[in-house]
């Protein structure tokens, strides 16, 4: 049968997970289906998608005689939008990422189903039955949460009961953390969803592993800006969100967006920060995450 590449929304980790309903419905439909990996992390993350036949990096994608090519990024709710921004909350109101890609995935004759997450495969690590894991670490510099509310919201877990850690990337022991949370590391997506697939809860920045823990059914708070679209509305995980962003952090926002760009082969985005110190998340306090989290358990 001739082979269906599918590529994710972006070249994130998030991005792919998010684009997992598109790929899992056409994988049960019973062709080859292959990933298209638009960064080395996604192409770590394909051997835990239960039933895909392959992954290509988009680089060396070449589509044969008969084969079809499913390219997320190349729709127009996605070309002429940046999500999130006040143009498309405007013309589209606040949707999340699960009402997006199912907009997509109908124009392309996918029937995703987005009701519920079909988890990636994982091995369970039963040690961590009792711990809450804490996903801080990203790789956009314009999203964190302060140390000292790290520590307070490992404080106020370690009070109910719960031991806590922080998932780290990388391999050997990590550098001591301002908040003082002990490290679990995970130098792979793969061993990443080990270990979000079997704690008890996961509290974490809008970013790939926090995507991974609500995909794994793990009850998640995620920790975002107001305007994020990518807390998917399901009964095991909740957005603890900020406030609007100053006009400072919009302009930057609106000069690093690439939606416009399809292939991303060639393309990587320049590192941006918060211009403005990250004000929108300054409300967002550890007590909200506990008591979010607490309503989740």
């Amino acid at each position: 049968m001739p082979r269906v590449f599918v590529a994710p929304v972006s070249f994130g980790l998030g991005d792919l997970v998010v684009s997992l309903p598109a790929i899992q419905a056409l994988i049960t439909e019973g062709g080859p289906v292959w990933l298209v990996a638009r960064s080395p992390a996604q192409r770590l993350l394909a051997g835990r998608i239960t039933g895909l036949a392959g992954v290509v990096d988009e680089a060396g994608l070449e589509c044969g005689p008969g084969e079809r090519l499913i390219d997320l990024r190349d729709h127009p709710l996605q070309r002429d939008y940046w999500w999130g921004s006040a143009a498309f909350e405007a013309e589209w109101g606040p949707m999340d990422i699960n009402q997006i890609l199912q907009l997509i995935c109908r124009d392309f004759g996918v029937k995703a189903d987005f009701s519920r997450p079909l988890p990636l495969e994982a091995t369970r690590r039963p040690e961590l039955d009792g711990t809450v894991l804490l996903v801080h670490e990203t790789d956009g510099a314009h999203k964190g949460w302060p140390a000292d509310r790290w520590a307070a919201l490992a404080a106020g877990l370690r009070a109910d009961g719960y031991d806590v850690a922080r998932v780290t990337k990388g391999e050997g022991a990590p550098p001591p953390d301002a908040s003082g949370v002990p490290a679990l590391v995970a130098p792979t997506p793969g061993l990443a969803v080990d270990a979000l697939s079997s704690c008890h809860a996961v509290v974490g920045i809008d970013t790939g592993l926090t995507h991974v823990a609500v995909q794994q059914g793990t009850p998640t708070v995620a920790i975002c800006r107001r305007s994020s679209v990518y807390v998917r509305p399901w009964p095991h995980c909740a957005a603890l969100r900020g406030e609007d962003c100053t006009r400072e952090c919009v302009a930057a926002e609106t000069s690093y967006a690439y939606n416009q760009v399809v292939s991303l082969r060639d393309f990587r985005p320049a590192p941006r920060r918060c211009p403005s110190g990250q004000p929108c998340l300054a409300g967002a306090q550890p007590e909200d995450a506990l008591r979010l989290l607490r309503g989740l358990l």
